[in-house]
């Protein structure tokens, strides 16, 4: 059994690659296989769909900012301004760990907008309303902030990396420019 869910494991990592990188439609189940070192038969018999392999791995792309936007409202006993740097720290994280992701969520905005609706906003509603409560602005404007700040520099890579610039951030740059995100948003709400 240890073994089934080793090669599952391996299957979803390949697939996970594959999307990213061609999006849905570009991408093969017959090189996600190939990546896998798995047969496309044995492809088929874990995921029996090239459908239910994407929507695997777009649930757990989602799981993971669903994480982020639960952990505002995790520790409501902290003050705001720490809750707000961990958002913003962990959304910034989660983008260095997966920085095609922006590019893929873009792409795939048919297929991934209803599942982003179902799951995500209707976590982050009652959240931007609590939210509202204690900031000196509208929530919406502040998550769009957010959203922009941290996105921006990984959904333009791909130009940088044309003309030499930002193409192997290294990790203290990237810890800079979350510093300064989590400044210039903070600095937005008079926290700082």
């Amino acid at each position: 059994m240890k073994e089934n869910k080793n090669t599952e494991e391996i299957i979803l990592e390949a697939a996970e690659a594959e999307f990213l990188e061609k999006g849905f439609d570009q991408a093969r189940t017959v090189s996600i296989a190939q990546r896998a070192g798995v047969t496309h038969a044995m492809l088929h018999y874990y995921f029996r769909t090239k459908e239910q392999l994407f929507d695997k791995i777009l649930d757990r792309k989602i799981g993971l900012i669903e994480e982020i936007i639960t952990s505002l409202f995790s520790a409501p006993d902290l003050p705001l301004k720490e809750r707000l740097t961990r958002v913003i720290s962990a959304h910034f994280d989660l983008l260095v760990a997966n920085p095609s992701l922006p590019r893929f969520l873009l792409g795939e905005m048919t297929r991934v907008a209803p599942l982003m609706k179902e799951r995500v906003l209707a976590k982050m509603l009652p959240a931007l309303s609590d939210l509202q409560k204690e900031i000196n602005m509208d929530a919406s404007q502040l998550l769009l902030d957010i959203l922009s700040q941290n996105l921006f520099p990984f959904l333009v890579a791909p130009v940088l990396e044309l003309t030499g610039v930002g193409a192997d951030w290294k990790r203290e740059e990237l810890e800079m420019l979350k510093q300064e995100n989590i400044t210039i948003i903070l600095k937005r709400l008079d926290l700082v």
